[in-house]
């Protein structure tokens, strides 16, 4: 099995892996329940119970191909750091954060599939796509299906005809399955618009939240759009409809991002917000984590718009490399990878993208978005 220091030392790899569309949408994610027949829920479960879950559940689990040589431990063996350090990577839920004995966690070899039994249900699935591997949600539901198959083939799973997978709250039992999509809106929320968004899909039935929510409403640029809960029978339809609101918010994103380019004022906010957020990552001494992803964030929009070039490398891979620092530079990644306890995290965090910056030129006068409204 994969030790947790084994783990710390590769990047999830839908982090690290954003596509040529990858400055706006950075990843899709999915979560997925089941419960057994004939027993408790976990919120209403002793520790024999959540026992005796876990011993039907996880021989199930270790026994799929990509868990074998994946990360597992029950939640009472990790301490609070580690907790923490799983949440900034997002490989874990605050809910099974708060859990202990009788509920185990298991991450497979490529870090794209979180496995947490007895959360808030017995068995609750987190799916993580790059924007690399595709956008599509159909390609994410195929993924979702081809693991709880066999799943579901071995274990007794509460089910009815009529309302579908049972879930611990009633009004969310259907397909017990969720979509997720993380995307960075750097020219909306500049702009401003962010609460319109937010009342436009609202009417759509899907919500919006922060990526980084503990960090503040538009931390990183970074929303996840998501839908509630499935329906038994709504899957298709719900998928379809928040890949086209998924790609119209690209769209608009792209549309205010020339708009500001072209406005008398705007041709210098993006120019101005890129050129800042690469002066503070390549000359400042000491950074907070907020104003940290916040510049990189920046940085990302400058190498797609063209007003910042890497001698040696193409966008695509620079962004790469960006994305990865995202999780390294979180506080407890770097109070769990440094000697020295009493080290200043905010001036570590400045080394973590040293390096990087000094290939990394800016240059103002790109055409980059006006060749896109060309076309």
């Amino acid at each position: 099995m994969m030790s947790f220091k084994t783990l710390m030392k590769t990047p999830s790899t839908w982090y690290a892996a954003p596509g040529a569309g990858g400055d706006i949408l950075i990843g899709m994610m999915a979560r997925a329940v089941r419960n057994l027949k004939g027993h408790k829920f976990p919120g209403w479960s002793t520790d024999e119970s959540r026992k005796a879950v876990a011993d039907i559940i996880l021989p199930v689990l270790r026994s799929l191909p990509g868990n074998k040589n994946g990360f597992e431990a029950e939640m009472s063996e990790l301490s609070y750091e580690k907790r923490r350090i799983l949440l900034e990577r997002k490989q874990l839920s605050h809910s099974m954060a708060a859990r202990q004995g009788g509920c185990h966690l298991l991450i497979n070899k490529k870090q794209d599939t979180s496995f947490m039994v007895n959360e808030e249900e017995h068995l609750a699935i987190h799916f993580y796509m790059s924007e690399a591997e595709g956008n599509h949600t159909e390609k994410l539901l195929k993924r979702v299906h081809k693991t709880l198959s066999p799943i579901e083939k071995k274990l007794d799973i509460a089910y009815t005809r009529k309302d579908g997978y049972q879930t611990s709250l009633p009004a969310e039992c259907g397909t017990g399955i969720q979509l997720y999509a993380v995307l960075q809106l750097q020219a909306m929320s500049t702009a401003g618009m962010m609460s319109q968004i937010e009342r436009g899909l609202e009417k759509l039935m899907l919500n919006i939240s922060p990526f980084y929510s503990e960090l503040g409403d538009d931390a990183g640029f970074l929303y996840v759009i998501y839908t509630a809960p499935i329906p038994k029978d709504g899957e298709q339809e719900l998928a379809e409809h928040l890949q086209s609101t998924v790609e119209t918010l690209i769209e608009r994103e792209l549309q205010v991002r020339l708009k500001l380019a072209s406005s008398d004022d705007g041709a210098v906010i993006l120019p101005d917000k890129v050129g800042r957020a690469y002066g503070l990552l390549k000359y400042a001494r000491r950074l907070e984590y907020t104003e940290f992803i916040n510049a990189l964030s920046m940085i990302r929009i400058g190498l797609i718009g063209g007003y910042i070039e890497h001698a040696y490398a193409d966008p695509g891979a620079t962004i790469a490399q960006i994305a990865s620092v995202y999780p390294v530079a979180a506080p407890y990644h770097l109070q769990h990878i440094c000697e020295n306890p009493e080290a200043n995290h905010a001036v570590l965090r400045t080394y973590l993208i040293r390096g990087l910056m000094e290939h990394l030129t800016f240059t103002p006068e790109s055409d980059t978005f006006d060749d896109i409204e060309h076309e």
